[in-house]
Order: C-alpha cells, then structure tokens, then sequence
C-alpha cells in the first residue's frame, strides 16, 4: 500500500535533513573508478547508492568499488577495474538518466546496488517495480552478449548507524517488501540477486570491514560467472581519458573534491547569507552532466543535466527564478526534484571569456519563496565573481558545448509571475 501524501512528505523532508547532516561525515573525495592498467581486466559497474556511496571512508580503494575489485581479483585471479555510477540522491526512477549517454558496450558486468533512499522514502511497491524492470531493460540493451546484470538487495538502515533513528525503524519492513519484489524480478529475468552480509556490530566504525564483506559476497557470485563469460580474456583498448567540454571544468571538478577552490567557496557562503538559502552552486556543464563546484559535501560532485535546475539557466542564458518547483510542472515528476527536497531555485548564467554559456550560479532552498524576494543585482554580482575566478583556470583554446545569446538581464520565472 503506498503512503499517504502527508507520510511521504514527511519522510521526504526527513530524508533531506538527513542528507545535509552527512557533510559532518566521512565520505569519499576521489574519483570513484579503480584502474589497473591491464589490458585484459575485467570491467565492473557498480549502479547505486546507499552501501555503495563509502560513507565513513574517505577513499573509494576502501569502499565498495575498490573492495569489489579486488575481492573479484582474488577470486578470479586476474586484474579488474570498476567504476561507480550514482550518488545518495539517485533513486530507481533516476538510475537510467545518471547512466546517461555512457557506453556501457566495454563493460562485462554491472551490480545494481539500487535502493536505500527508495525504502526510507517509502516509494511504491508498483513505482520500484515498473521502474527497476525499465531500468534493466535500458541497461541490457546497451550491454554486449556476455554482460552480466548483479542485483543487490536493500541492506538494513540500521547496518549503517549514522543512518539510523526513527527512519530506520518506519521503514525497514518496507525494505523488506521491495527486496521481495527485486528477487521475484530476478528470478523472471534469470538474473543474480545477492542480499549483503550485514555485521551490525561493526559498522560504521570498521567501515572499509563493512564493505569489504558486501564485496566479498558480490565477488563470490560474480567472479565464476565472469570467468565463465571471458575465459581467455583477449587485449583490447585502454579506457580512454575524459574530453571535457570547457577547458576550466577538470580543475574546478578537482578543486570541488578537495573542498572547492577558495574564492568560490566563499562567494557561496556569502550568497547563502546574503539570500538565507541552504545551498548556494557554482555549477558547471559537461555533455549530459551538470558538476557541482561548490558544496559538493552535501551535493553530489555531478546530476543529470536534464534533471537539474540548472539546465533552464544554461539553456536560456538568461538569469532564472522558479518561487516554488512544486507548482510548475515540469518538475512535478522530477525524481532528483523529489529527493533533495528542493523547492525554490534562482540561477545566473555563467560565460567563458568567449561569451559562451558554461554553467551557473545558484541558489537552492527547502522554501518557496515570492520572485521578489530575489535581489538579482546582488545575484548578478555574485555571479560575475564567480564567472572572473573561472576566467582564472580557463585555457586559451576553451571548448564549450553551448552557444547561447548574451543575456537581457530579465528573469526567467516558472511556476510564478515574469519580472
């Protein structure tokens, strides 16, 4: 039975609150990707959230990534490399757009590790259902013949305790409810479906301990069948290294994972003073992500840019305002809209110093708020700050992917009245 609209707000809200006490906690800062440099290693990718996010470690060589990679070492003896797509507010609805346009065609296996949030918010049994089966259908059609799907039950809240308290305990039989449907899915599909180990006792204070016992059960399922698959595995090309769009973005991406360049980490603490907004982003696109460069322990380091906020201010080149997401429609439906609890958002173009549009500068709020509560002159000025900083790490032959006219200087306003 789904809940009511007032319960689901409730641990909506809950979850976001949750979600922005976790900056205080130990998370990964590097690039969630573990390479070997064998040209005949296995090629692991791990979907999800929740365990596979390496809460309370502070490399991904200890999470979940890095543990699996080497348990499938061990137990297959031959080198693999993963990577790890996802962030806490993914959720099974979002999965396919935080894949994105990937070539999933080099991977010879992907675990699905999908579901945390999705059981602490109580989504419907009938929503996991309908959107797991679509998700699986995306992902194999993308996959070569001899790909492998592994699917990851739903661990305990409580197995991780910085997570635990009344959540926990609201929805763990609701947890148990979506682990039965995922199983009866697999079972359809003939897919592999593992529940982790859980020591409740060691976690999270032997965090890497934690995860290196999910992995152990995931490598134990994995490994044989990816020998079976790629008995002789043959040389084949290197991965290669990302091209990024704008020649400034893989600085300010870096710098983000360090705790952010200092001039822009300080123009957002101002502009969430000046506008008592909890989130204030420089955001930077790149083909179809959206990377945050500023409060990055709280956001995720990248979003799908077509579920972003940020994509109308890049799109338009104009500065936007949306009082309150919960009345416009294009976002009523927005999976990462539901899950940060995002409900008012003001952006400000942002330009490389050939004119083109590169990302924006923007506010982000728990509460709606009138147009005219915006002082966009001082939003303009931040915003101007923070695009001479960037200026500052931009190549002399930048490229960008978005050519947009210069900007009037009037608000876009959705779901409200235009300035």
């Amino acid at each position: 039975m789904s809940p009511s609209r007032p319960v689901h707000f409730a641990l909506r809200a809950l979850y976001a609150f949750t979600m922005l006490r976790q900056r205080t906690h130990r998370q990964p800062t590097d690039v969630p990707a573990v390479r070997t440099g064998d040209p005949k290693a296995d090629r692991i990718l791990v979907v999800g959230n929740g365990p596979s996010h390496g809460w309370g470690v502070l490399t991904h060589q200890l999470a979940l990534i890095g543990q699996l990679a080497d348990a499938i070492t061990a137990r297959a003896g031959r080198a693999c490399d993963a990577d790890l797509i996802g962030a806490e507010s993914m959720n099974v609805r979002s999965a396919l757009a935080w894949i994105g346009d990937r070539d999933l065609r080099d991977v010879d296996a992907v675990v699905l590790v999908l579901g945390f949030n999705d059981a602490l918010r109580l989504t419907s049994l009938a929503t996991w259902e309908a959107e797991l089966e679509h998700l699986l259908d995306g992902i194999a059609s993308r996959l070569h013949a001899d790909s492998i799907i592994t699917l990851v039950g739903i661990p305990p809240t409580r197995s991780f305790r910085s997570r635990a308290g009344a959540i926990a305990g609201l929805t763990d039989r609701h947890r148990r409810r979506l682990n039965d449907a995922t199983l009866r899915i697999a079972e359809a599909r003939d897919i592999p479906y593992l529940d982790l180990p859980v020591d409740e006792a060691r976690a999270p204070e032997a965090a890497a301990a934690v995860y290196h016992g999910f992995a152990l059960g995931i490598a134990d399922e994995l490994a044989p069948r990816l020998v079976a698959a790629r008995p002789s595995p043959p040389a084949r090309a290197a991965q290669k290294d990302k091209v990024w769009d704008w020649s400034g973005t893989p600085t300010i991406v870096e710098l983000a994972r360090q705790g952010g360049e200092g001039d822009l980490r300080r123009l957002a603490e101002k502009a969430q003073k000046s506008f008592g907004v909890e989130l204030a982003v420089v955001s930077l696109v790149d083909g179809d992500r959206l990377y945050h460069g500023t409060n990055t322990d709280v956001m995720p380091a990248s979003v799908p840019l077509e579920l972003s906020f940020c994509r109308y201010t890049v799109e338009s080149g104009e500065p936007v305002i949306i009082p309150d997401t919960g009345r416009d429609p294009r976002f009523e439906d927005n999976p990462l809209v539901d899950v940060s609890f995002i409900n008012f958002y003001a952006g400000y173009p942002l330009r490389s110093t050939t004119g083109d549009v590169i990302g924006s500068f923007c506010l982000q709020g728990s509460q709606p708020r009138r147009e005219s509560a915006i002082a966009l002159d001082l939003l303009r000025q931040l915003a101007l700050e923070a695009q001479e900083v960037l200026h500052g790490y931009e190549s002399e032959t930048p490229q960008v992917s978005f050519q947009m006219p210069m900007p009037t200087g009037r608000p876009v306003t959705f779901g409200g009245t235009t300035a």
